[in-house]
């Protein structure tokens, strides 16, 4: 073998050296980003789930919400209904005093 020879194969074959150590750190790093991804899917699933969870306690508190505004309507008509029985309406209440002014003016 010529020299030039022996000495351009010791070039590729650093070469080749080196691009065997550049492809394995390239295989670690993108086995590391597909690592990161899984993480990040799974961050991702939960917060879908935790997004549903929070739909589904709106809904829920809507639910109770419209409950208690439909009792507490009802609970005003009754106290309405039951102060105009008792004659205490409004402008139909007066004191004693108010009735012996009124009696005084006679």
């Amino acid at each position: 073998m010529s020299p030039i020879t022996l000495v351009i194969e010791a070039v590729l074959a650093l070469m080749l050296g080196a691009c065997l150590f550049y492809f394995w750190r390239l295989d670690q790093r993108l086995a590391a980003l597909r690592s990161g991804q899984d993480g990040v899917l799974r961050a991702a699933a939960e917060l879908a789930q935790a997004t549903a969870q929070a739909e589904a306690a709106v809904r829920s508190l809507r639910a109770t919400a419209q409950e208690a505004g439909r009792d507490l309507q009802s609970r005003i008509n009754d106290a309405r209904a039951t102060a105009d029985r008792l004659g205490l309406g409004a402008g139909r209440i007066r004191s004693s005093a108010d009735v012996g002014a009124m009696r005084g003016r006679m």
